[in-house]
C-alpha cells in the first residue's frame, strides 16, 4: 500500500514538473488562444477614383479598403507622389475635419472613403488632374505595410455604383 501511495506521488510530482514546463514555453501557442486572435489583417484597397476638381491644384481621392482578415488594422497615413500633401479628412454636414490617429479598419470589413464622409484632400497637385488620367495614392497601414493604388480621374459629378 505504501508503495502504491509513493508511485501516485511520484507520478503528480512528476506531472506537476511537466506542466510548469509546458506553461513556461514562450515559443507555442495554445491553438484556442491562436484561434482567439484571428488570422492576419488581408487589406485591399478598389474603387480607387478623384473627382475633376474646379480647382487644378486642389482633389479628393475616395476609395474602398476592404480587409477580408480575422484582424483589425489600421490606416495611418496616404500620400501621393502628385500631390506636395495629403490629408485624411471626415466631412459632416457642416464642417471638413482632419482625422488625427488614423483611421480602423475591421476585420472582414470594409471601410470606405466616400462622399460626404471619409476621404483624403490632395494639395498642390501637379501636373493637374486631367479627365480619365490617373493619380497614385500611397496607403500605409499599421499591419498590412504600405498599398499603392492608381485613382483614376472621374468628372466632378461621378458616382460610383453600389
Amino acid at each position: 500500500m505504501r508503495r502504491a501511495g509513493l508511485l501516485c506521488a511520484a507520478g503528480a510530482a512528476a506531472l506537476g514538473i511537466a506542466l510548469v514546463a509546458c506553461g513556461t514555453s514562450a515559443s507555442t501557442t495554445h491553438p484556442a488562444a491562436a484561434a482567439a486572435s484571428g488570422s492576419p489583417a488581408k487589406v485591399s484597397v478598389s474603387g480607387a477614383y478623384v473627382p475633376l476638381s474646379a480647382t487644378p491644384d486642389m482633389a479628393v481621392a475616395y476609395f474602398d479598403i476592404d480587409n477580408t482578415g480575422g484582424s483589425a488594422d489600421r490606416l495611418i497615413n496616404v500620400t501621393s507622389p502628385d500631390a506636395q500633401s495629403a490629408e485624411m479628412d471626415q466631412s459632416t454636414a457642416t464642417s471638413m475635419d482632419a482625422i488625427n490617429g488614423g483611421v480602423a479598419v475591421p476585420a472582414h470589413a470594409t471601410t470606405a472613403f466616400a462622399r460626404d464622409g471619409k476621404h483624403v484632400m490632395l494639395m498642390d497637385l501637379s501636373p493637374a488632374p486631367k479627365l480619365g488620367g490617373r493619380v497614385e495614392l500611397r496607403l500605409t497601414f499599421q499591419h498590412s505595410g504600405t498599398i499603392t493604388v492608381q485613382a483614376t480621374v472621374q468628372p466632378l459629378t461621378y458616382q460610383p455604383a453600389s
